[in-house]
């Protein structure tokens, strides 16, 4: 769903990249009152609403209301179907990311569920001038159905020299989208700035993605996203995927 009235930039897929197994969508938005994303269906996959700015009110056919804030998100295993609204939380801006998760043709038909973690409950880890904040993988307790790794990742301007490496599970397809800043990723040194994606499919032979800020003065922040993929075509049906 684009919603009514909000500004969605779509990251996954793309002209230039298809869906990343087991990724099917990624999108950056934003959203003012009184536009939102109105009760509408979704079947078959897995989606993680990370909220950025503001806050997002969620409601759903199976009686779950929360009210997910800045830091925090949400996990919907929509399975066998889930009806549900996202709207507007705050008066404000409210700006977050919308990641799509593929579940195998066998998981399709599972009960569907919800789970609702406040930016406390993250794990963060902070080192040598890195901040990884860990919203699925390592400690985080959000449940998802496929092996992946989600993270908010800040690489702070003294470590610019230095770089650093972000590992890549063998067999995992990854991609990092830059928040803010500019950044050089991979063996080749790709540059993206804000707004822009890097893709790993296949994965790095090394098992890791280098990392290095291009400017000095500047904190670099992506998200880096990565899964293991399913390997099964997905049949998109507007808001549902068999």
């Amino acid at each position: 769903m684009d919603g009514d009235g909000a500004h969605v930039k779509r990251i996954l897929p793309s002209y230039h990249l298809g869906y990343l197994d087991p990724f099917l969508l990624f999108d950056h938005f934003t959203v003012q009152k009184p536009a939102g994303f109105p009760s509408h269906p979704h079947r078959g996959f897995e989606i993680i609403t990370y909220m950025l700015e503001g806050a997002f009110l969620h409601a759903d056919n199976r009686g779950n209301q929360k009210m997910i804030l800045a830091g925090g998100l949400q996990r919907i295993t929509s399975g066998s179907g889930i009806v549900h609204s996202e709207m507007p939380g705050s008066n404000g801006v409210n700006r977050g990311l919308q990641l799509w998760i593929n579940l195998p043709r066998s998981d399709k038909g599972m009960e569907p569920s919800y789970q609702d973690v406040a930016a406390a409950d993250l794990p963060v880890v902070e080192r040598q001038g890195v901040r990884r904040k860990i919203l699925v993988g390592e400690g985080s307790p959000v449940r998802v159905s496929r092996p992946m790794r989600y993270e908010d990742v800040t690489l702070f301007a003294q470590s610019v020299e230095v770089g650093m490496q972000v590992p890549v599970p063998a067999l995992f397809r990854a991609f990092l989208y830059v928040l803010d800043g500019v950044g050089k990723f991979g063996g080749t040194m790709t540059r993206a700035e804000a707004g822009e994606i890097v893709s790993f499919d296949p994965p790095p032979s090394q098992g890791f993605i280098d990392v290095q800020a291009e400017r000095a003065d500047l904190p670099l922040r992506f998200i880096y996203v990565a899964g293991l993929p399913i390997g099964e075509r997905p049949l998109f049906r507007g808001s549902y995927v068999d």
